[in-house]
């Protein structure tokens, strides 16, 4: 298999790459991160994934442990009840964090748990217990299902299991057997899969809307057309074919400096919040559009979190919430949906889920979609001081804006605002914004395109 930092990176496919590291930040801060690749066939989807794991960071765990018990947070039936005391005195070992795949043939007892063969039969010491199945000792850790909406088409039992891992954090998974207590595990594990929506038997939000909602980014991978990306993908796979001479050693620092790197960026960047506009501007997002799903906006707030630690800076943009709407709202709300959310994001004037243009007559810029490609005009060209850029941010916030200098003035204001409701004839409810300073926002956040 190739390694991760050789895999060749486009425009179809960089949002993938992203999310993946996006991922091992994510799982130092102790949080899973749900990511579903959609695509056509032949795109790279379970490659990237498969091959991340030369980036992935090693893990710390009570020494010989299958459930991964963290010496600081121990969860399984052998460690949780045992005194700190005690805990402190066992040995620990570090192991690469786990990557453990579903398959569809997998059987209920292979995925959740069963009872130790091996235990029950020794003639010394015959015991009666459980064997951890592919859930719970992926705990802190990946695990991957390749066709996940055949998967839910085909094996409903499986499905089951995986809403109950996915639908909190940290997840949950329960081991019965038939003459032991039921064991009830915690799982803190991320769930990454891979489908082809226009084969058999379909899309996953049209077979389980349930699974699909639990995914936080769904990731539309696109085969790229730049002739350049193309020769340089054909370029490698001859090197492969050929064997060239590479240094085992070489590649193995590469990737350990990658790990490194991802690991200290989430040390540095763990205490990321959201400032309060761009909280309030979320969740003014989920009401005005009747978004039906919470972990939708739970996925956007942190997604937004992890692209910009990822980008290395330590205030959370706009820009941030603006690149991970799509990846959180395209299997949870219909296209016409989405279409008129970004089209009503500050600086965004196409969307990605299709073209679009406007529509003849409306004054308010309301976009509509189209099948056919072309260019979406503007009734006037944004200015410099971005003016429009404000007003734009100001609407989809569902605020009036009267004048100018209500948004310039009034908006940069950090004191505390009193109340003012949105009745005809009043200012617009600035304390809705939370302080936010739209001139600052403008000026330093070079990821807009006004």
């Amino acid at each position: 298999m190739k390694n991760y930092l050789q895999l060749a990176r486009h425009e179809g496919n960089s949002a993938l790459f992203d999310v993946v590291e996006m991922t091992v930040i994510s799982s130092k801060w102790g949080v899973p991160l749900h990511l579903h690749a959609e695509g056509l066939r032949g795109t790279g989807k379970t490659t990237i994934m498969r091959a991340a794991r030369d980036i992935f960071p090693r893990i710390t765990r009570i020494k010989g442990c299958l459930y991964n018990c963290d010496p600081q947070r121990p969860h399984c039936p052998a460690h949780r009840d045992l005194h700190p005391d005690v805990i402190a005195q066992l040995e620990t070992e570090e192991i690469p964090m786990p990557f453990l795949e579903i398959s569809h043939s997998a059987k209920i007892g292979t995925i959740v748990g069963s009872i130790d063969l091996a235990g029950i039969t020794d003639r010394t010491n015959p015991t009666a217990a459980i064997l951890p199945g592919i859930i719970p000792q992926a705990h802190r850790g990946i695990i991957f299902i390749d066709e996940i909406n055949r998967l839910a088409d085909t094996s409903p039992e499986l499905t089951d299991v995986l809403l109950d891992v996915m639908g909190t954090k940290p997840g949950r998974v329960q081991i019965e057997e038939t003459g032991l207590p039921v064991v009830e595990i915690p799982v803190q594990v991320s769930v990454w899969a891979a489908s082809n929506p226009d084969e058999e038997p379909g899309p996953l939000q049209e077979i389980r809307r349930q699974l699909a909602d639990r995914f936080d980014l769904v990731i539309d991978m696109k085969r790229t057309d730049d002739p350049d990306a193309i020769a340089n993908i054909l370029k490698q796979a001859s090197h492969v074919r050929i064997q060239e001479p590479v240094n085992p050693l070489d590649i193995q620092a590469r990737n350990i400096r990658a790990r490194k790197e991802l690991e200290g960026i989430a040390r540095k960047h763990a205490g990321l919040d959201l400032p309060d506009f761009l909280r309030n501007y979320i969740a003014r997002l989920y009401v005005k559009y009747d978004i039906e799903s919470f972990r939708a906006i739970e996925a956007i707030q942190h997604a937004a979190l992890l692209n910009c630690a990822l980008r290395q800076r330590d205030t959370v943009l706009v820009s941030d919430v603006i690149t991970v709407l799509p990846l959180a709202l395209r299997h949870r709300v219909d296209v016409e949906v989405l279409t008129r959310i970004m089209n009503s994001t500050p600086g965004h004037s196409s969307t990605p889920v299709n073209t679009v243009s406007a529509s003849a007559g409306r004054d308010d810029e309301t976009l509509a979609v189209t099948d056919s490609p072309e260019p979406v005009p503007v009734k006037e060209k944004q200015s410099a001081d971005g003016k429009s850029l404000v007003n734009r941010m100001l609407n989809t916030l569902g605020l009036k804006k009267d004048h100018d200098e209500i948004s310039f003035a009034a908006a940069n204001t950090q004191s505390d605002l009193p109340e003012v409701s949105e009745t005809p004839g009043h200012p617009p409810d600035l304390k809705r914004i939370s302080e936010i300073n739209l001139n600052d926002l403008i000026r330093t956040d070079k990821n807009l395109k006004p």
